[in-house]
């Protein structure tokens, strides 16, 4: 790629907002002072049906189109491919053009900034109305972007049950990301981790609705801040996917099922709180089918449920490419033609990313198939958002923000301090915290001891701590640190990215055999051993390709990780495992040969140093399983709030219960919870009621305990769950520390969808239960009349 000059780079960075072409004019949409409405109703009064459509596409691999070969901006290209202008450019981060940047590779920072504020320098000022872009960037635990912070994947941040801690993640996210030019994120990701064979489920917080919904109203405050319109330093948030459910099979893009008691008492409770108290900007639906109709042609999911039931007001943005998939994945639209023709009816409003199906809408609205009206309609929720984030006023970015605003020391403490909440410690029989002890030898073996695994949507980062690294940081300077892989799960060619979305090459059992005999090597040389094993990131993933599938039939340990877990415990040497993942794996064999067993996910780029704090001792863990782990993937579904009926029977071979339920996570010391003390034992309709509970520290170090408040309606005329999840918080508490944790349960928290889909609380009595996890609750009585 040509070198940019400093003189050409900063003439293309400058923040003087540019004058069009014609600013004598001083139209109202120029005026900074006017309402919002007011200059999105004069803008679209002057457009054509061209420029109108224009606004509802975006560009990514279109981008060539603008480019030269050499990947920076032409004048003379875009003069023509953006004449109209354009509604939104994608994922600025890998935008190129050429052979030497793909979309799995991102441009330098500021050379990324020059090129997006080349862009909106000619939108601005060389075309009829001056209409800057939307940048939009991937930000699901981070932005997603080279040299950004990365944080742990979803559900190491539903892992710290600590909203607060992950609105600050997310304000960091956005920071970033709006230093980098966009000002939108597209995240959070609200989906329900049901089925653990899903590769998505990396990018979900977690299984149950109220948790998820306490996250997902954490990002978006942090994404957008606490009130609209969105500061200098925030993006808008665009809430997704709406709605995945639990596809078929654990199979990413099949159809979920589901009645409408479920969608809306189940699967819309994250969305209905972003929405409701976070204002979220924007909607992102779903590639698959929900109730047998696909979410982009659903008008009754996002008109009835979306708008009216939930009472979202902004736009929805398509999934990448779903349009066109309503002919070739659904087959329920002959061409691109009939499929825009289908979205537009339901709704949707942007077509992301190239917006090649909405490019027909201008021939549809002449031959009278779609109404200008909708296109208006969809055009001035668009145009909203632009006036809102100042982007008339402010289109340009300063590139000397870019260094100031990214990946700050502060931000670094913080990632550490998030992926030290989001460790779960399932298991202990003192071998942990590791004792001080001249000259200890540590074996680090395992197909996950090494690399800084990052999880998909992630961006790129050099300061990424892997888990080896992490104790040889950290350890005293006597302790000794060997390292053996073990076993290998797949043979990545050199240097290529592990979220690229290809076949996995799978590794030879055979040359898996040499590893082995080292590692067992290794640890019988050791004081204790540290077994690093778990998922890879091109494993298990988001599949979009038939042929790079990234779900799995089994949560068992992929490849020949077991047969690693049996040699090495033939060693008899003290063994830690710790499962470095991205969705839940079912390890009963390993939680049986484990002296300490550590759930870690994908902690992000401070894995190794915040697992290092563990293992050390310099934290006590107090992560949360934001997920139920079951004993096999025959035994799903296993999630808690289940119906009554779901769990009358079981299995020959087992029992119902699971692992590790929801909720559960050991300490370094030990708390005792009280049962609940209510406010009032009997409320009326229209009331809510405040659970006391007691929490002592009862060990001999500081930690952190959840509370968790859970309730039962005893009787109800439809089914509700077994437990419903209706309140936690995170306390830390020092030695013999008691303290009274005060939980408020709202009337709402009584409601639900009844026989006759009515969101009503009905009378009668309730339980209360209070504990540490799903299955370790004491219980009080409330009458509801």
């Amino acid at each position: 790629m040509t070198r940019l000059s400093r003189r050409h780079f900063l003439a293309t960075t400058t923040l003087a907002a540019a004058a069009p072409a014609f600013a004598a004019e001083k139209p109202r949409y120029r005026d900074p002072a006017a309402p919002v409405a007011e200059r999105v109703a004069d803008l679209l009064s002057r457009m054509t049906l061209e420029e109108k459509v224009a606004q509802m596409r975006a560009m990514w691999f279109g981008k060539a189109a603008i480019l030269d070969a050499a990947g920076n901006f032409a004048p003379d290209k875009a003069a023509g491919a953006l004449a109209n202008g354009i509604g939104q450019l994608s994922r600025g981060g890998d935008w190129a053009g050429t052979s030497r940047f793909t979309q799995d590779q991102h441009r330098p920072g500021t050379n990324t900034l020059a090129l997006l504020n080349a862009v909106q320098r000619h939108l601005v000022e060389q075309t009829r109305l001056g209409i800057p872009a939307l940048v939009h960037e991937e930000a699901a635990h981070g932005f997603a972007g080279p040299e950004a912070t990365i944080f742990p994947i979803p559900p190491g941040l539903g892992s710290t049950w600590n909203p607060a801690l992950v609105e600050q993640a997310f304000t960091v996210a956005a920071r970033e990301a709006r230093a980098h030019g966009a000002a939108v994120a597209l995240a959070p990701v609200l989906d329900l981790a049901r089925d653990p064979r899903w590769g998505r489920v990396e990018e979900f917080f977690g299984e149950d609705p109220f948790l998820v919904g306490a996250m997902a109203l954490a990002a978006t405050r942090g994404l957008q801040g606490r009130a609209r319109p969105i500061g200098p330093e925030r993006v808008f948030a665009t809430l997704k996917h709406f709605v995945h459910g639990t596809p078929e099979g654990g199979l990413n893009l099949a159809p979920a099922d589901m009645s409408q008691r479920t969608l809306r008492g189940t699967y819309l409770v994250p969305f209905r709180r972003a929405i409701a108290e976070g204002d979220a900007a924007i909607v992102m639906p779903s590639y698959n089918e929900v109730g047998g109709v696909p979410a982009h042609a659903h008008r009754a999911l996002l008109q009835q449920e979306g708008r009216r039931v939930l009472g979202f007001k902004g736009p929805y943005f398509s999934d990448y490419a779903a349009i066109p998939n309503l002919v070739e994945h659904h087959h329920v639209a002959a061409d691109d033609s009939e499929a825009a023709a289908m979205a537009l009816r339901a709704g949707v409003d942007a077509d992301l990313p190239e917006g090649a199906a909405y490019a027909r809408l201008p021939d549809l609205v002449r031959a009278g198939k779609v109404p200008e009206s909708a296109i208006d309609l969809a055009v001035g929720r668009i145009l909203a958002l632009k006036f809102e984030a100042g982007l008339f006023e402010r289109p340009y970015t300063d590139p000397r923000r870019l260094t100031a605003q990214t990946n700050r020391p502060t931000d670094v403490a913080l990632a550490r301090e998030v992926a030290r909440q989001a460790v779960i410690l399932l298991k202990n029989d003192g071998v942990l915290p590791l004792a001080p002890r001249a000259g200890l030898k540590i074996a680090v073996i395992g197909p996950n001891a090494e690399e800084a695994l990052l999880g998909g949507y992630s961006g790129e980062n050099s300061r990424s701590v892997g888990l080896l690294e992490g104790l040889r940081r950290n350890v005293p300077k006597d302790w000794v640190v060997t390292h053996a892989e073990g076993v290998r799960l797949t043979d990545r060619e050199a240097n290529r990215p592990p979220r690229v979305i290809e076949p996995a090459k799978l590794t030879d059992p055979a040359t898996n055999g040499a590893r082995i005999a080292e590692a067992v090597a290794a640890a019988r040389a050791a004081d204790v051993v540290i077994l690093a094993l778990g998922d890879k990131p091109e494993l298990t993933r988001e599949a979009v390709r038939a042929n790079a599938p990234g779900d799995r039939m089994s949560l068992k340990l992929f490849g020949d990780q077991d047969r690693l877990v049996e040699a090495i415990a033939a060693t008899g040497k003290p063994l830690v495992s710790i499962l470095l993942n991205g969705r839940i794996l079912s390890v009963p064999r390993l939680t049986d040969v484990s002296n300490a067993l550590i759930e870690g996910w994908y902690l992000g780029q401070e894995a190794g140093n915040a697992l290092a704090d563990v293992l050390l001792g310099a934290t006590n863990p107090g992560g949360k399983l934001p997920v139920t782990v079951p004993h096999a993937a025959s035994t799903l579904p296993a999630y808690v709030g289940r119906e009554p009926s779901a769990l009358i029977n079981h299995y020959i071979e087992t029992d119902n219960a699971p692992l590790f339920p929801f909720g559960f996570g050991l300490s370094y010391t030990t708390f005792t919870v009280s049962a609940p003390r209510l406010s009032a034992a009997r409320i009326r309709q229209g009331e809510g009621v405040t659970v006391s509970v007691d929490v002592t520290n009862t060990g001999s170090q500081t930690g952190d305990e959840v509370v968790q408040i859970y309730l039962r309606d005893e009787v109800s005329s439809a089914p509700r769950p077994l437990l419903e999840l209706k309140g936690f918080e995170r306390v830390r508490l020092q030695p013999g520390e008691t303290r009274t944790v005060a939980i408020g349960l709202p009337a709402e928290a009584f409601a639900f969808w009844n026989a006759e889909l009515e969101w009503v609380a009905e009378p009668g009595r309730f339980t209360i239960h209070a504990g540490n996890s799903a299955a370790s609750l004491k219980s009080a009585t409330l009458e509801l009349a």
